[in-house]
């Protein structure tokens, strides 16, 4: 059995050997190229005599990214000594990607194919183009002619700007190490179309091959809009709320905001946002008294760029000092409002519940002395508590936008003028000569009082009066010392220390 299996194998390969029919060399491709004008593939190759037993075709193949794989058979049709085909089916521009040829002669047993002189296809080049609309380049990227991989002398990149009327602009060295190129055209103007392609050119100072076009608008990213800063305040919750008003932007637009301690200090980017909105609302969690800050909202281009910035934004922190009833004010400036400021008004209120406001015009400057000595109520002590704040209000502008910005809030206590007695009798026929007790011109919030001997061992501590008696026994005649706090309605406690004579009768 095994030697009948190979005679019937030697008997085939004798009758193939006879049957088959002499080989002859493929037709030469001499170039494929692209059309600029109707961006159809061509196929250019010399013609040698067609053996009759042999059908011929041109071989499509996509080079990316299936290379090798034949995708369309066209046949061929014998003809003069250089030949050409124009394939108006699948192609470069409508695969978009590059199309390798070759010509195979076939013969109708299917079992003799000459593949032409080479192994590798001759390639279109297809090209690529994209605009940067940030950095204002063309990049432009192509695919070698593959069969003239290390004999393409130079790529040179058109510009068609009208039928057959095609512009040099810039030549490129080409690599046999690598087989696709990339080229980036710079200084482009903007609202115009670039209608390119690639030329190479073979070393044989002859074969050129073209790409197809491709085709870019050079539109500019457009950004329009102004921002106006207009103000930073103290929130609730003692923090900076901040308010800027857009104008003119197209939206939705990207923004960021920025904090500096000096006005041309260094700005940090703090926060960001996309939004659509024209006023645009923001809160910096930073303490409002912990220093002065400055603030600029930018908006930003689709590159991430700087487009436009906002005048700034400051808080105010107001401080002050208090000598008897006079108390004296100061504030830092609001520095950036486009408009300036048209005044400060210094806000007053008196008292703890029920409080009594008024405000006091600062004109443009940035102190005030307030002399409170009237302002008193003395039936009423909580009216010795008396808070400020300032109210800076922004002039008119070109935009229409008058705000105000507010401070902090600083308050002082009238403190009441006391007076306390030296000496007192316990056992006094005259009740107010019984207990030792601070005289006030009126009330204060409280007062605590602790008394002490001439060792420093406490003997008592109490809000209101001493009757002379410790841990339930009337201390002997001497000299004590007191130690006496007072509360009023702000967070001041005045303390006073003395000597108190026990005598009796």
């Amino acid at each position: 059995m095994k030697y009948t299996w190979i005679c019937l194998v030697l008997l085939l390969f004798f009758i193939k050997g006879f049957t088959q029919v002499p080989s002859l060399p493929a037709p030469f491709i001499y170039l494929v190229t692209v059309d600029i004008e109707s961006q159809l593939d061509s196929i250019i190759w010399k013609s040698i005599p067609l053996d009759p037993s042999r059908d011929y075709y041109i071989v499509s193949e996509r080079i990316d990214p299936i290379p090798g794989r034949p995708d369309t058979y066209l046949p061929v049709s014998p003809g003069v000594l250089d030949t050409f085909y124009i394939n108006n089916n699948l192609n470069t521009v409508s695969l978009e990607e590059p199309v390798g040829y070759s010509v195979w002669g076939e013969h109708p047993n299917g079992m003799d194919v000459d593949r032409g002189l080479f192994n590798m296809p001759d390639s279109t080049m297809y090209l690529q183009a994209a605009f940067d609309s940030c950095a204002g380049t063309i990049t432009l990227q192509w695919n070698d002619y593959n069969n003239w991989r290390g004999s393409t002398s130079e790529f040179t990149i058109y510009r068609r700007t009208g039928p057959g009327v095609y512009v040099p602009l810039e030549n490129a060295a080409p690599d046999i190490t690598i087989t696709r190129y990339t080229h980036v055209l710079d200084n482009i103007p903007s609202n115009q179309t670039y209608d390119l392609f690639i030329e190479a050119a073979h070393s044989d100072g002859i074969r050129r091959s073209n790409s197809n076009r491709a085709e870019v608008f050079t539109k500019w990213t457009v950004q329009t809009g102004t921002i106006n800063a207009d103000y930073a305040t103290i929130s609730a919750e003692n923090t900076i709320d901040l308010s800027f008003t857009v104008s003119g932007a197209i939206g939705p637009d990207n923004y960021r905001l920025l904090r500096s301690n000096e006005p041309g200090g260094t700005f940090i980017p703090i926060d960001s946002i996309s939004t659509s909105e024209t006023i645009i609302r923001l809160n910096d969690d930073i303490p409002f008294v912990s220093g002065i800050f400055y603030y600029r909202l930018e908006m930003l281009n689709n590159c991430g760029t700087l487009f436009s910035g906002s005048n700034l934004a400051n808080n105010i922190i107001l401080g002050g000092t208090q000598s008897g009833s006079n108390v004296s004010l100061s504030w830092n400036e609001y520095a950036d409002w486009e408009g300036d400021v048209e005044r400060y008004r210094i806000v007053r209120s008196i008292g703890q519940t029920n409080l009594l406001v008024d405000t006091l015009d600062g004109g443009t400057l940035t102190a005030y002395t307030d002399d409170v000595a009237a302002l008193i109520d003395y039936s009423n002590p909580s009216s010795s508590l008396i808070c400020y704040h300032i109210d800076a209000l922004q002039g008119s502008n070109i935009y229409g936008i008058q705000e105000n910005s507010i401070s902090n809030e600083v308050c002082f206590t009238v403190v009441p003028d006391i007076l306390v007695p030296n000496a007192f009798i316990p056992n006094d026929g005259d009740p107010v000569n019984r207990v030792f007790e601070p005289v006030f011109s009126f009330t204060p919030e409280r007062y605590e009082m602790i008394i002490y001997n001439r060792l420093g061992t406490k003997l008592w501590e109490g809000t209101g009066p001493w009757d002379g008696m410790a841990s339930g026994k009337p201390v002997p005649e001497g000299v004590y010392l007191y130690l006496l706090r007072i509360y009023n309605y702000s967070s001041d406690v005045k303390e006073l220390n003395g000597k108190v004579v026990v005598v009796y009768r």
